[in-house]
């Protein structure tokens, strides 16, 4: 007999541009193929276009769509978010009325900052937070590695708060479930983000070419000061860029601008196929952050050797040298005795990590949710 789980998200499943997309897309997908009818809600923090409308009515069993009134609040205690700022009291009232209409088995709710709804969910539907990230004292990570706050941030004790509405509490990666067990009695389980294979076919590029190291992202902060890091220390070994070009993808380009003139810069792309295919390793230097870094996972599920620092690998087990930099300084020192004898022993080991995640991420979901009653 099918299930029914209703799936409440401020944030668009379509299309998957940045991480938090891609990872409601999958999660549900995953409910999907354990033979649940999926119910999903959006709140239109980021509007919503007829494109998107289509997809996600074609995607997903039910569609609902709530549109805010105005932007997002401003902090209540000026330096740090009530954990139900952002929270609009018109979402308790759609799904209330769908919980009138529907017998809804579990109810997964996307952020913590999102959780309020759970308080209008019958006692007899599982509730379950899904929490992306840490927001708990997250102002307080980006101003020690120098940056200003953005999205939402509040309190560790607001967001224990909010954690108790819920029956399970989902991680992103096991570093996070250590935080969340630290601050709640709630049921905590890690669930990352589980993408398919998606390795492409290649034809093998001249010899004496540049070996092309690529990146593509958001234009968030972090993600900012890490390719401009990684720019700045390459641009300073000739060397470097006479072996290696490097191409920069995605809105980040839009934040970058004119600052990193020795890398090429693409844009956004229309098929991430397109771009995985052009390039020959894939870079994530970051440098900080929370959260589970997908951009590293995507790169994995295309088959492509990942050079990472170890922020780049937080959640995502692997033994190679070449995905553990403690600095980006490490990583492009390595640069220089990386040759195509390197890349293809990267590209074996870069395999073998992706396969050995996703096994365990399918194993612990199973678990959870595939004889749920």
């Amino acid at each position: 007999m099918n299930k029914d789980i209703l799936i409440i998200s401020p944030i668009p499943s379509h299309p998957q541009f940045q991480g938090n997309s891609a990872r409601i897309y999958r999660l549900n997908q995953m409910f999907q193929l354990l033979g649940y009818r999926v119910h999903f809600v959006y709140f239109g923090m980021e509007g919503l276009q007829d494109s998107q409308r289509f997809e996600m009515e074609r995607a997903w069993d039910t569609f609902h769509f709530i549109k805010p009134e105005g932007p997002a609040a401003e902090p209540s205690y000026g330096d740090y978010f009530d954990i139900d700022d952002w929270y609009d009291e018109k979402v308790s009232e759609m799904i209330e009325s769908l919980c009138s209409r529907y017998r809804f088995d579990i109810c997964l709710v996307n952020y913590v900052w999102f959780s309020k709804v759970l308080e209008v969910v019958p006692e007899t539907t599982y509730k379950i937070i899904d929490t992306h990230d840490v927001f708990g004292d997250r102002h307080l990570v980006a101003a020690e590695a120098g940056l200003d706050p953005v999205w939402f941030y509040t309190t560790k004790t607001l967001e224990a708060l909010a954690l108790e509405r819920a029956d399970l509490v989902l991680a992103i990666q096991s570093e996070e479930a250590k935080y969340f067990k630290s601050i709640t009695g709630k049921s905590v389980s890690t669930i990352g983000y589980v993408v398919p294979r998606m390795f492409l076919a290649t034809d093998e590029r001249e010899k004496s070419e540049k070996i092309n190291i690529g990146y593509i992202g958001s234009g968030n902060p972090f993600n900012v000061t890490s390719i401009l890091s990684l720019h700045d220390l390459v641009s300073q070994s000739p060397n470097l860029l006479e072996n290696f070009e490097f191409t920069i993808a995605g809105t980040i380009c839009n934040a970058l601008e004119s600052k990193i003139p020795n890398f090429n810069m693409l844009g956004l792309v229309d098929e991430l196929d397109d771009f995985y295919r052009s390039i020959d390793v894939v870079v994530n230097p970051m440098i900080g952050g929370t959260g589970l870094k997908i951009k590293s996972l995507e790169a994995l599920s295309y088959g492509k050797p990942l050079l990472a620092t170890k922020d780049a690998m937080v959640g995502i087990d692997t033994s190679s040298d070449f995905q553990n930099f403690e600095s980006v300084e490490q990583l492009v020192d390595a640069l220089r005795a990386f040759d195509r004898a390197a890349k293809d022993e990267l590209t074996v080991d870069s395999v073998n990590v992706f396969d050995t995640y996703n096994a365990q991420q399918i194993a612990t979901f199973k678990k959870l949710f595939g004889n749920f009653q």
